[in-house]
Parts: C-alpha cells; sequence; structure tokens
C-alpha cells in the first residue's frame, strides 16, 4: 500500500477534507464560510478565506494572493469551493499555523517558536525565520540542561543525551551555529535560503517528537495493555481446588 503519511502534515487534503487544527482530526470534513480580498499593497490583492471545521466548528483564516475558488456559472461569481490542486502551496498564511502538527507534549515555548517561524518562512521573510529557528533550539537546550560552550557542543550533549534519535537529524541541527548573532544584517545570511529553513525545521520537530511525544506514546500503549490485562484477569473464573477425599479413621488414609 503506498504511504500517504505526508497527507497528516498539509492543512488541506483536498477541496472538501482538511486537518483540523483545532480540534486535531485528521481528514475531516470542511466548509469555506466567507471570503474577501484586501489591497496587500497599492496594486497587490490579497484573499482571506474563512474555514469552518464540521467537526468542532471552529474558524480558521488562510490568506493567498490567488483567487482560488472555482468559478459559478453567473459571470464574476464564486462557489465557496477551492478549485485548485495543492492548496497549501497556494496559501501564505494561515491562522491557527499548524499547531496541529506539533504536539501539545513538546514545551509550549518551543512550539510557538516553530509556529512563528514557519509563519515567516511562508511569507518569506528569511530573517525572522531564521531567528525563530536558531532561538527555540536554544531553549530547547536551555531545558534539556545540554552542556557545552557553544551551539555544536551542547547539540552533541543532546545527541549522547538521546541516542535513539537519528543522530543525523542532530548534525542538521548543528549548522544552526552558523547564524551568530553578528550576522544579523541583511543579505548576510545568502546560503539560509527557504529550502534550508525547512530543512532545519523538519529535522528540528522529528527531534522533538522523539523526545518528547513518542517515549510517552509508548508509555501510554503499555498503561492501556497492562489495563486491559488486568480486567481479563479480573473476569476469568478462580480456579477450584480438588477437595481431598475424607480419611479413614482406620487407616489413616
Amino acid at each position: 500500500m503506498q504511504d500517504q503519511s505526508d497527507l497528516d502534515r498539509k492543512y488541506f487534503i483536498d477541496d472538501t477534507v482538511y486537518n483540523c487544527p483545532f480540534c486535531n482530526r485528521r481528514h475531516v470534513t470542511y466548509d469555506i464560510t466567507d471570503w474577501t480580498t484586501f489591497h496587500w499593497s497599492d496594486e497587490k490583492f490579497c484573499y482571506v478565506y474563512i474555514v469552518k471545521c464540521r467537526s468542532c466548528a471552529k474558524l480558521s483564516m488562510h490568506l493567498s494572493y490567488e483567487m482560488l475558488l472555482e468559478k459559478a456559472s453567473y459571470p464574476g461569481s464564486y462557489n465557496k469551493r477551492f478549485a485548485v490542486e495543492d492548496i497549501d502551496s497556494k496559501i501564505f498564511y494561515s491562522q491557527p499555523t499548524s499547531f496541529f502538527t506539533i504536539d501539545e507534549r513538546v514545551p509550549r515555548i518551543i512550539r510557538e517558536l516553530i509556529t512563528e517561524a514557519e509563519g515567516c518562512l511562508r511569507m518569506n521573510y528569511l530573517t525572522g525565520a531564521s531567528a525563530c529557528t536558531r532561538k527555540a533550539i536554544y531553549e530547547l537546550t536551555i531545558i534539556e540542561k545540554a552542556e557545552g560552550a557553544d551551539y555544536e557542543s551542547k547539540i552533541k550533549f543532546l545527541k549522547g543525551k538521546y541516542p535513539s534519535v537519528d543522530p543525523s537529524l542532530f548534525d542538521i541541527l548543528s549548522h544552526i551555529q552558523e547564524m551568530t548573532s553578528d550576522k544579523v544584517h541583511e543579505q548576510s545570511w545568502d546560503k539560509w535560503d527557504t529550502s534550508n529553513l525547512k530543512l532545519i525545521l523538519e529535522a528540528l520537530k522529528a527531534v522533538l517528537y522523539e523526545m518528547y511525544v513518542l517515549p510517552k506514546e509508548k508509555e501510554d500503549r503499555s498503561l492501556k495493555i497492562q489495563e486491559l490485562k488486568e480486567k481479563v484477569q479480573q473476569k476469568q473464573p478462580a480456579q477450584k481446588v480438588p477437595l481431598r477425599p475424607p480419611e479413614n479413621k482406620k487407616t489413616g488414609k
């Protein structure tokens, strides 16, 4: 069977199904309840789409520079339904952002920084995205009490502390040391383009999942199995102890 797990990392699956960031349900239906436009600049329009989850009824907002709705039969009108493929690629900002891809068991400050970094990245604000990414990794080293004089040594400390995590993920994060504070100037991060930042962010999210989510999921599964085992044992009838035949008083047998 084809692996389609990448769909769980998207916002919109297609024109009827999405992953809700509020109730955290995957592949739930939604409706476009409203849409409008405004001037992003003197000559550029921005389109706003309001989406409602059919499960929890909460609303989310999505911005695009393109008209994404299908045309209606009446000239100049549109149906409230997306008419493009790969909807996520046409939307540069959503609110809520990608919280549904970051488990709540990850420390909140790191989740917020990653969300801000991804928001900056969608709008091509590379300096802001780079700074938030660096800050997220910095906060991780503080929370984990990583030892070392610089980012590289602290990330090596984390690699040793979590040997079950793919070491290549930590190697990717170690490149964050090149984004030092004295380089926070215009045009100073030439090689830190969108693809570089996406790689680091995805590696960071993978590390966080291995550190904070997977162990808890294993623990929860073990507890659930133990509870089921105890219920089965409680339902099993008690074993009857065979009665000994009465002793013969004369023979003592």
